[in-house]
Protein backbone atom coordinates (compact mmCIF):
# COMPACT_ATOMS: atom_id res chain seq x y z
CA UNK A 1 0.00 0.00 0.00
CA UNK A 2 1.81 3.46 -1.47
CA UNK A 3 2.23 6.09 1.61
CA UNK A 4 -1.00 8.18 0.82
CA UNK A 5 -3.26 5.02 0.55
CA UNK A 6 -2.62 5.28 4.17
CA UNK A 7 -3.50 8.36 4.77
CA UNK A 8 -6.38 7.74 3.61
CA UNK A 9 -6.93 4.57 5.52
CA UNK A 10 -5.70 6.77 8.79
CA UNK A 11 -8.54 9.25 8.40
CA UNK A 12 -10.55 7.14 8.12
CA UNK A 13 -9.75 5.51 11.45
CA UNK A 14 -9.49 8.34 13.26
CA UNK A 15 -12.94 9.61 12.18
CA UNK A 16 -14.82 6.05 12.80
CA UNK A 17 -12.86 6.14 16.21
CA UNK A 18 -13.86 9.45 17.37
CA UNK A 19 -17.27 8.86 16.45
CA UNK A 20 -17.67 5.84 18.12
CA UNK A 21 -16.53 7.04 21.23
CA UNK A 22 -19.45 9.51 21.03
CA UNK A 23 -21.96 6.64 20.17
CA UNK A 24 -20.71 4.54 22.73
CA UNK A 25 -21.75 7.39 25.36
CA UNK A 26 -24.79 7.87 23.10
CA UNK A 27 -26.00 4.26 23.29
CA UNK A 28 -28.79 4.63 20.76
CA UNK A 29 -30.95 1.70 20.74
CA UNK A 30 -33.53 0.35 18.35
CA UNK A 31 -32.85 -0.56 14.12
CA UNK A 32 -30.09 1.65 13.06
CA UNK A 33 -29.15 1.96 9.22
CA UNK A 34 -25.16 2.86 9.43
CA UNK A 35 -24.02 4.13 6.32
CA UNK A 36 -20.12 3.89 4.86
CA UNK A 37 -18.45 2.90 8.24
CA UNK A 38 -15.24 1.38 6.22
CA UNK A 39 -13.79 0.89 9.46
CA UNK A 40 -16.51 -0.66 11.42
CA UNK A 41 -15.78 0.83 14.64
CA UNK A 42 -19.02 3.24 14.48
CA UNK A 43 -20.92 -0.30 13.66
CA UNK A 44 -19.65 -1.80 16.48
CA UNK A 45 -20.26 0.77 19.11
CA UNK A 46 -23.65 0.71 18.27
CA UNK A 47 -24.05 -2.64 18.38
CA UNK A 48 -22.43 -2.73 21.65
CA UNK A 49 -24.71 -0.29 22.93
CA UNK A 50 -27.56 -2.37 22.08
CA UNK A 51 -28.48 -1.23 19.02
CA UNK A 52 -29.50 -3.31 16.09
CA UNK A 53 -27.38 -2.46 12.93
CA UNK A 54 -27.74 -2.41 9.21
CA UNK A 55 -25.27 -1.71 7.18
CA UNK A 56 -25.07 -0.22 3.99
CA UNK A 57 -21.70 0.12 1.82
CA UNK A 58 -21.78 1.56 -1.47
CA UNK A 59 -18.07 0.91 -2.19
CA UNK A 60 -16.50 -2.89 -2.28
CA UNK A 61 -13.74 -1.80 -0.52
CA UNK A 62 -11.41 -4.16 1.30
CA UNK A 63 -14.71 -7.19 -0.20
CA UNK A 64 -17.20 -5.94 1.91
CA UNK A 65 -20.77 -6.35 0.02
CA UNK A 66 -22.27 -3.43 -1.05
CA UNK A 67 -25.51 -1.93 -2.66
CA UNK A 68 -26.36 0.78 -4.75
CA UNK A 69 -29.43 1.92 -2.26
CA UNK A 70 -29.93 0.90 1.29
CA UNK A 71 -32.21 -1.94 2.53
CA UNK A 72 -35.60 -0.88 2.32
CA UNK A 73 -37.67 -0.94 6.02
CA UNK A 74 -37.72 1.66 8.98
CA UNK A 75 -34.99 2.35 10.86
CA UNK A 76 -35.07 4.19 14.78
CA UNK A 77 -32.08 6.23 14.35
CA UNK A 78 -29.00 6.19 11.24
CA UNK A 79 -25.17 7.14 10.79
CA UNK A 80 -23.69 8.81 7.59
CA UNK A 81 -20.03 8.63 7.31
CA UNK A 82 -19.22 11.89 5.14
CA UNK A 83 -18.85 10.50 1.65
CA UNK A 84 -16.46 12.08 -1.01
CA UNK A 85 -18.34 14.75 -3.45
CA UNK A 86 -21.62 17.03 -1.93
CA UNK A 87 -23.75 14.96 -4.74
CA UNK A 88 -23.01 11.81 -3.14
CA UNK A 89 -23.86 13.30 0.32
CA UNK A 90 -26.74 14.44 -0.89
CA UNK A 91 -28.34 11.48 -2.38
CA UNK A 92 -27.24 9.38 1.06
CA UNK A 93 -28.71 11.92 3.22
CA UNK A 94 -32.18 11.38 1.05
CA UNK A 95 -31.78 7.67 1.09
CA UNK A 96 -31.12 7.58 4.44
CA UNK A 97 -33.91 9.99 5.50
CA UNK A 98 -36.34 8.42 3.91
CA UNK A 99 -36.22 5.53 5.60
CA UNK A 100 -36.29 7.86 9.28
CA UNK A 101 -39.70 8.91 10.74
CA UNK A 102 -39.84 12.57 11.55
CA UNK A 103 -37.90 13.11 14.61
CA UNK A 104 -35.35 10.48 14.43
CA UNK A 105 -31.78 10.77 15.05
CA UNK A 106 -29.41 11.18 12.41
CA UNK A 107 -25.28 11.16 12.94
CA UNK A 108 -23.05 12.58 10.36
CA UNK A 109 -19.53 11.92 10.96
CA UNK A 110 -15.95 13.14 9.02
CA UNK A 111 -13.01 15.09 9.38
CA UNK A 112 -12.81 19.05 9.21
CA UNK A 113 -10.36 18.51 5.92
CA UNK A 114 -13.40 17.08 4.35
CA UNK A 115 -15.54 19.90 4.78
CA UNK A 116 -18.04 18.09 7.96
CA UNK A 117 -18.43 21.69 8.93
CA UNK A 118 -20.36 22.73 5.50
CA UNK A 119 -22.81 19.35 6.01
CA UNK A 120 -25.47 21.31 7.54
CA UNK A 121 -25.45 23.46 4.93
CA UNK A 122 -26.57 20.73 2.55
CA UNK A 123 -29.83 19.24 4.05
CA UNK A 124 -31.85 20.70 1.42
CA UNK A 125 -34.65 20.76 4.54
CA UNK A 126 -34.79 16.89 5.22
CA UNK A 127 -32.66 17.53 8.91
CA UNK A 128 -32.30 20.25 11.31
CA UNK A 129 -31.59 21.31 14.60
CA UNK A 130 -27.59 20.76 14.33
CA UNK A 131 -25.64 19.76 17.46
CA UNK A 132 -21.60 18.70 17.27
CA UNK A 133 -21.19 16.04 19.80
CA UNK A 134 -17.88 15.76 19.57
CA UNK A 135 -14.53 17.23 18.23
CA UNK A 136 -11.13 14.87 18.51
CA UNK A 137 -8.16 14.75 16.12
CA UNK A 138 -9.72 17.23 12.95
CA UNK A 139 -12.93 14.85 13.14
CA UNK A 140 -16.42 15.92 14.29
CA UNK A 141 -19.60 13.91 15.04
CA UNK A 142 -22.92 15.51 14.59
CA UNK A 143 -26.21 14.98 15.64
CA UNK A 144 -29.21 16.04 13.86
CA UNK A 145 -33.13 15.44 13.63
CA UNK A 146 -35.37 14.33 10.77
CA UNK A 147 -37.91 16.79 9.46
CA UNK A 148 -40.91 15.80 8.12
CA UNK A 149 -40.37 17.06 4.45
CA UNK A 150 -40.47 14.98 1.97
CA UNK A 151 -37.09 12.87 0.63
CA UNK A 152 -35.94 11.36 -2.81
CA UNK A 153 -35.52 7.84 -1.43
CA UNK A 154 -35.41 5.65 -4.69
CA UNK A 155 -32.38 5.51 -6.56
CA UNK A 156 -34.19 5.66 -9.86
CA UNK A 157 -35.68 9.27 -8.19
CA UNK A 158 -31.97 10.37 -9.38
CA UNK A 159 -31.60 8.90 -12.71
CA UNK A 160 -30.48 11.41 -15.31
CA UNK A 161 -29.71 10.92 -18.63
CA UNK A 162 -26.91 12.91 -20.33
CA UNK A 163 -26.02 13.63 -24.05
CA UNK A 164 -21.81 12.61 -24.61
CA UNK A 165 -19.73 13.47 -27.64
CA UNK A 166 -17.79 11.03 -28.22
CA UNK A 167 -14.24 10.81 -30.73
CA UNK A 168 -14.87 9.45 -33.83
CA UNK A 169 -18.58 9.36 -33.64
CA UNK A 170 -21.29 11.36 -35.18
CA UNK A 171 -23.84 12.52 -32.77
CA UNK A 172 -24.08 12.53 -29.47
CA UNK A 173 -24.50 9.15 -27.24
CA UNK A 174 -27.20 9.10 -24.76
CA UNK A 175 -26.61 7.41 -21.32
CA UNK A 176 -27.62 7.20 -18.09
CA UNK A 177 -25.80 8.59 -14.98
CA UNK A 178 -26.33 9.72 -11.44
CA UNK A 179 -25.04 12.70 -9.46
CA UNK A 180 -21.57 12.22 -7.81
CA UNK A 181 -20.34 9.50 -10.54
CA UNK A 182 -17.42 10.59 -11.62
CA UNK A 183 -17.08 13.04 -14.72
CA UNK A 184 -21.19 13.71 -14.08
CA UNK A 185 -22.76 15.08 -17.04
CA UNK A 186 -19.92 15.28 -19.42
CA UNK A 187 -16.67 13.75 -20.88
CA UNK A 188 -14.06 13.75 -19.29
CA UNK A 189 -10.80 14.82 -20.76
CA UNK A 190 -8.81 12.31 -19.83
CA UNK A 191 -10.66 9.67 -21.07
CA UNK A 192 -11.36 11.56 -24.48
CA UNK A 193 -7.53 11.53 -24.86
CA UNK A 194 -7.96 7.70 -24.21
CA UNK A 195 -10.78 7.36 -27.02
CA UNK A 196 -8.84 9.55 -29.45
CA UNK A 197 -5.89 6.51 -29.79
CA UNK A 198 -7.43 3.37 -28.86
CA UNK A 199 -6.19 0.90 -30.86
CA UNK A 200 -8.23 -1.49 -32.94
CA UNK A 201 -9.93 -4.02 -31.65
CA UNK A 202 -10.42 -7.43 -33.28
CA UNK A 203 -14.18 -8.92 -33.71
CA UNK A 204 -14.70 -11.28 -30.64
CA UNK A 205 -11.96 -9.85 -28.28
CA UNK A 206 -12.80 -10.08 -25.09
CA UNK A 207 -11.81 -6.74 -23.22
CA UNK A 208 -12.19 -5.29 -19.33
CA UNK A 209 -12.95 -1.24 -19.03
CA UNK A 210 -11.26 -1.49 -15.45
CA UNK A 211 -12.06 1.13 -13.05
CA UNK A 212 -15.78 1.61 -15.39
CA UNK A 213 -17.59 4.47 -14.26
CA UNK A 214 -20.47 4.74 -15.78
CA UNK A 215 -19.49 2.97 -18.81
CA UNK A 216 -18.24 5.22 -21.29
CA UNK A 217 -15.01 3.47 -22.25
CA UNK A 218 -17.08 0.17 -22.65
CA UNK A 219 -19.95 1.92 -24.75
CA UNK A 220 -17.47 3.63 -26.88
CA UNK A 221 -15.96 0.03 -27.50
CA UNK A 222 -19.12 -1.73 -28.42
CA UNK A 223 -20.07 0.96 -30.34
CA UNK A 224 -16.67 0.26 -32.41
CA UNK A 225 -16.63 -2.95 -31.92
CA UNK A 226 -20.51 -4.19 -31.78
CA UNK A 227 -19.12 -8.24 -30.85
CA UNK A 228 -16.36 -7.20 -28.73
CA UNK A 229 -16.97 -9.35 -25.24
CA UNK A 230 -17.29 -6.92 -22.69
CA UNK A 231 -16.06 -7.23 -18.76
CA UNK A 232 -16.43 -3.90 -16.74
CA UNK A 233 -15.48 -3.64 -13.04
CA UNK A 234 -15.88 -1.09 -10.33
CA UNK A 235 -15.79 -0.49 -7.01
CA UNK A 236 -19.02 1.65 -6.91
CA UNK A 237 -22.05 -0.14 -6.85
CA UNK A 238 -23.59 3.01 -8.04
CA UNK A 239 -21.52 3.13 -11.02
CA UNK A 240 -22.01 -0.32 -11.84
CA UNK A 241 -25.88 0.28 -11.78
CA UNK A 242 -25.37 2.78 -14.26
CA UNK A 243 -23.22 1.15 -16.40
CA UNK A 244 -25.08 -2.34 -16.34
CA UNK A 245 -27.93 -0.09 -18.51
CA UNK A 246 -25.21 1.62 -20.48
CA UNK A 247 -23.77 -1.43 -21.26
CA UNK A 248 -26.72 -3.94 -20.76
CA UNK A 249 -24.68 -7.27 -22.60
CA UNK A 250 -21.74 -6.67 -20.38
CA UNK A 251 -20.61 -8.97 -17.80
CA UNK A 252 -20.12 -6.68 -14.59
CA UNK A 253 -18.11 -6.81 -12.07
CA UNK A 254 -18.82 -5.34 -8.18
CA UNK A 255 -14.77 -5.31 -6.98
CA UNK A 256 -11.93 -3.07 -5.49
CA UNK A 257 -9.44 -4.00 -7.98
CA UNK A 258 -8.47 -7.16 -10.06
CA UNK A 259 -8.59 -9.73 -7.84
CA UNK A 260 -12.91 -9.81 -8.34
CA UNK A 261 -11.95 -11.11 -11.32
CA UNK A 262 -12.13 -15.13 -12.14
CA UNK A 263 -8.71 -17.06 -11.64
CA UNK A 264 -9.06 -18.00 -15.34
CA UNK A 265 -9.86 -14.93 -17.04
CA UNK A 266 -7.70 -13.41 -19.92
CA UNK A 267 -8.31 -10.51 -21.94
CA UNK A 268 -6.88 -9.00 -25.20
CA UNK A 269 -7.33 -5.58 -23.93
CA UNK A 270 -7.35 -3.57 -20.70
CA UNK A 271 -8.54 -0.10 -20.93
CA UNK A 272 -8.73 2.14 -17.73
CA UNK A 273 -9.02 5.80 -16.95
CA UNK A 274 -7.96 4.28 -13.27
CA UNK A 275 -9.54 6.34 -9.60
CA UNK A 276 -6.64 8.23 -8.52
CA UNK A 277 -8.34 9.20 -5.26
CA UNK A 278 -9.80 7.79 -1.86
CA UNK A 279 -11.54 10.21 -0.19
CA UNK A 280 -10.13 13.60 -0.56
CA UNK A 281 -6.53 12.11 -0.74
CA UNK A 282 -4.26 11.35 -4.04
CA UNK A 283 -3.84 7.75 -3.63
CA UNK A 284 -1.86 5.53 -6.45
CA UNK A 285 -2.44 2.45 -5.01
CA UNK A 286 -5.66 1.40 -7.18
CA UNK A 287 -3.04 2.09 -10.94
CA UNK A 288 0.05 0.39 -9.00
CA UNK A 289 -1.77 -3.01 -8.69
CA UNK A 290 -3.60 -2.78 -11.88
CA UNK A 291 -0.44 -2.34 -14.03
CA UNK A 292 1.56 -4.97 -11.76
CA UNK A 293 -1.41 -7.77 -11.77
CA UNK A 294 -2.98 -7.04 -15.14
CA UNK A 295 -0.08 -9.29 -16.73
CA UNK A 296 -1.79 -12.35 -15.04
CA UNK A 297 -5.31 -11.36 -16.89
CA UNK A 298 -3.86 -10.61 -19.99
CA UNK A 299 -3.64 -13.42 -23.25
CA UNK A 300 -1.03 -13.84 -25.15
CA UNK A 301 0.11 -10.37 -27.30
CA UNK A 302 -2.43 -8.97 -25.39
CA UNK A 303 -2.60 -5.08 -23.64
CA UNK A 304 -3.27 -2.11 -20.81
CA UNK A 305 -4.01 1.02 -22.08
CA UNK A 306 -4.52 3.75 -19.45
CA UNK A 307 -4.84 7.23 -19.12
CA UNK A 308 -3.51 9.29 -16.28
CA UNK A 309 -2.88 12.48 -15.00
CA UNK A 310 0.94 13.34 -15.96
CA UNK A 311 2.15 14.08 -12.38
CA UNK A 312 1.28 10.17 -11.89
CA UNK A 313 4.57 9.20 -13.55
CA UNK A 314 2.67 6.42 -15.70
CA UNK A 315 5.85 6.02 -18.15
CA UNK A 316 8.20 4.20 -15.53
CA UNK A 317 5.57 2.17 -14.07
CA UNK A 318 4.54 1.02 -17.61
CA UNK A 319 8.35 0.68 -18.75
CA UNK A 320 9.11 -1.16 -15.72
CA UNK A 321 6.25 -3.43 -15.48
CA UNK A 322 5.94 -4.68 -19.12
CA UNK A 323 8.26 -5.58 -21.98
CA UNK A 324 6.94 -3.25 -24.39
CA UNK A 325 5.42 0.04 -23.18
CA UNK A 326 4.40 3.19 -25.39
CA UNK A 327 3.24 6.33 -25.16
CA UNK A 328 0.59 6.90 -27.25
CA UNK A 329 -0.57 10.34 -26.70
CA UNK A 330 0.43 13.12 -24.49
CA UNK A 331 -1.07 16.64 -23.87
CA UNK A 332 0.01 19.19 -21.15
CA UNK A 333 -2.24 17.45 -18.63
CA UNK A 334 -2.86 13.96 -19.76
CA UNK A 335 -0.74 10.36 -20.59
CA UNK A 336 -1.78 7.64 -22.74
CA UNK A 337 0.36 4.73 -22.48
CA UNK A 338 0.35 1.07 -23.51
CA UNK A 339 1.97 -1.47 -21.89
CA UNK A 340 2.59 -5.05 -23.49
CA UNK A 341 4.52 -7.86 -22.29
CA UNK A 342 6.84 -9.94 -23.33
Amino acid sequence: MSRLSNRATDRDSTVAGVAAEALAERRPQGRILVAGDTDGAMEEALADGGAEVVSWHRLALDGKPATPWPADGAFDGAVLRLPRGWAAFEMALHALAARLPAGAPLWIAGSNDEGITSAPKRFDGLADGVETLTIKRRARLLETRRTSDSAKGNLEDWRETVALPLPGRDGALDLVSYPGLFAHGRLDTGTECLLQVLPEIAAGTAVLDFGCGAGVIARAVRERTPDARLTLLDIDAVALHAARQNVPDAECVLSDGLAGLGARERFGLIVSNPPLHRGKDEDFGMLEALVAGTKQYLKLRGSLVAVTQRTAGVGKLFKTAFGHADLLLETPQFQVWKGTPK
